[in-house]
């Protein structure tokens, strides 16, 4: 049977938009850029984004698309003791996208009732029945998605969704930059303290920042690249999905501090600034109710399109390694990630489930969202730079392009890109909060 193909550019592009933009765009670059010098914590995390992320991009992309394979067979075909390294990168995958889940169940839960104008709080959803449900509710709408292919499934679902997000981004923006003290909020985010650029943490935040907001690391961008024509240029693309991603981010920014600020809340990351502080200004706030919907909406759609990304990994190993039928492999590994995430689910119950007195999702979220991902992104730049030949990474860097920059992109990922992974790696485990 023929690997599915994407029918075209804008649909490569804005499922790659898809996959990137996510939660963390809205809850976290804010908080970290308000907090590590503000609009000067742009210039390290661009050099990130330049120098780290999408070199990273390109790779997952090249690997990919010249061995037309899952993250499994992929590597396998480099090296078949490789075949293990895919493995993990999967078992990752799969453990971030069962916790994700439930969080993406809240977001949907949130909108819903935002809509018919019940004004909930945190514990309204996860001390009750609810966070299981609607956990059960978007792994099944995933699971359709992901069951209908490439072209009637993740291309059409992106082609709705990326395109919705920015509308209802750009009515955020509007409406909070005509809030009262919105400038004070966008003072605290974008003021410049430029004495910050000569302090490491923030250059480990920066690289931090720029590796998460990418989906590198987890297979989503190689298995993409599968799928991929020859005759798209992956570094022209990678840089757009790279720039509309950071853009994104930047405007959450402005959206949320305006807000959160107008209203004399105290900004903060996260779950919490979601699920905790913005519900109560909502409550609050004229319009509340369409503001909320809108909100949540927005927030659905960034989380959905990034989890239809990681279940599309462990499916498309399924498929390749043991030519099922992608219903039947969307439906068993979402059955799966039920499983695995259902303790995740439960977390913040009255059941409280704790390991080590930290809530099981926290717990995963740490050891495989943040810690987790960054181990296996260096296993894959290691595995295809060491094992893969060269000529091949970089042939299909320099396809379609004028820039020939493959060479130079390929030194960065074999000799400097593992090392300031492996940097970031151990201070994510020493320095986390």
């Amino acid at each position: 049977m023929p690997r599915e193909k994407w029918s075209s550019r804008i649909g490569f592009l804005l499922a790659g938009i898809g996959s990137a933009v996510g939660l963390g765009n809205v809850w976290r670059f804010p908080y970290i850029a308000g907090q590590n010098g503000g609009g000067a914590f742009l210039i390290p995390y661009v050099i990130s984004v330049v120098l780290l992320g999408i070199p990273l991009m390109i790779l997952e992309f090249a690997v990919g698309r010249h061995f037309k394979g899952s993250i499994v067979s992929s590597l396998k075909r480099i090296r078949k003791e490789l075949r293990w390294v895919g493995m993990i990168v999967m078992i990752v995958s799969a453990l971030v996208l069962s916790y994700y889940l439930v969080i993406t169940g809240w977001t949907l839960a949130f909108f819903l009732f935002t809509l018919i104008g019940t004004k909930l709080v945190f514990e309204d959803i996860t001390q009750s029945y609810l966070s299981p449900v609607f956990f059960a509710i978007v792994g099944v709408i995933m699971s359709v998605i992901v069951a209908r292919g490439i072209g009637r499934g993740i291309e059409k679902t992106n082609k709705i969704m990326v395109p919705g997000l920015v509308l209802l981004l750009a009515v955020m923006v509007v409406y909070a930059l005509t809030l009262p003290n919105a400038m004070d909020g966008i003072s605290f985010y974008l003021t410049p303290d430029f004495s910050k650029l000569l302090d490491y943490s923030v250059w480990t935040a920066a690289f931090g920042q720029a590796f998460f907001s990418l989906s590198v690391g987890s297979g989503i961008l190689l298995t993409y690249g599968s799928y991929l024509d020859e005759r798209v240029s992956l570094e022209s693309n990678t840089s757009i999905i790279a720039v509309f991603d950071t853009l994104i981010a930047f405007i959450s920014g402005l959206v949320v501090f305006s807000i959160v600020f107008s209203f004399n809340f105290e900004p903060a990351a996260g779950p919490q600034l979601a699920f905790a502080t913005l519900p109560l200004i909502f409550k609050e706030a004229p319009y509340g109710i369409v503001l909320g919907g809108v909100f949540y909406l927005l927030l659905f759609f960034a989380a959905l399109t990034s989890a239809i990304s990681m279940l599309e990994v462990g499916v498309a190993v399924l498929i390749d390694e043991t030519s099922m039928s992608r219903l039947k492999a969307a439906s068993l590994f979402s059955g799966i990630l039920f499983v695995l995430g259902f303790p995740a689910a439960l977390s913040y119950s009255r059941m409280s489930l704790q390991i080590l007195n930290t809530p099981v999702l926290d717990l995963m979220d740490r050891l495989f969202g943040s810690h987790g991902t960054i181990f296996t992104a260096l296993l894959t730049s290691v595995a295809a730079t060491w094992f893969c030949d060269k000529r091949t990474i970089v042939n299909q860097i320099n396809k379609n392009t004028n820039c020939n920059l493959g060479g130079f992109i390929f030194f960065l990922l074999k000799y400097i890109i593992p090392l300031a992974l492996f940097y970031v790696l151990v201070a994510s485990i020493i320095f986390y909060e």
